[in-house]
């Protein structure tokens, strides 16, 4: 999986795209730990355009996310996810968790 990121009015968008497993891990754990060092920082946006694929683990690694920013009074918002991931962030009720924009 490929991650870009970006800052930009109080807010990091990281960009995914690919496949997002456990392989991912360190990358991503890399990247949002430095979304949330950026001072002022208010939300983070994960842009899930391009992703094909979640795994288990990639839904755990969202999750650890959102308790990291909850304690930095950060919010996350999932943005624009394929159709695929979609369905799967439905099944597992992520909308309860997570502002999802299209």
């Amino acid at each position: 999986m490929n991650l870009t990121s970006r800052n930009e009015d109080r807010t990091a968008t990281i960009g995914l795209d690919g496949r997002f497993t456990f392989e991912a891990h360190a990358a991503f754990k890399a990247s949002t730990r430095n979304a949330l060092e950026t001072p002022g920082l208010e939300r983070i946006v994960l842009d899930m355009e391009k992703v094909t694929y979640l795994d288990a683990s990639s839904l755990g690694m969202i999750l650890l996310l959102r308790e990291a920013a909850e304690a930095r009074q950060v919010s996350v918002e999932l943005r624009r996810p394929s159709a695929p991931v979609m369905n799967l962030l439905e099944v597992v009720r992520f909308e309860r968790l997570f502002k999802i924009t299209s």
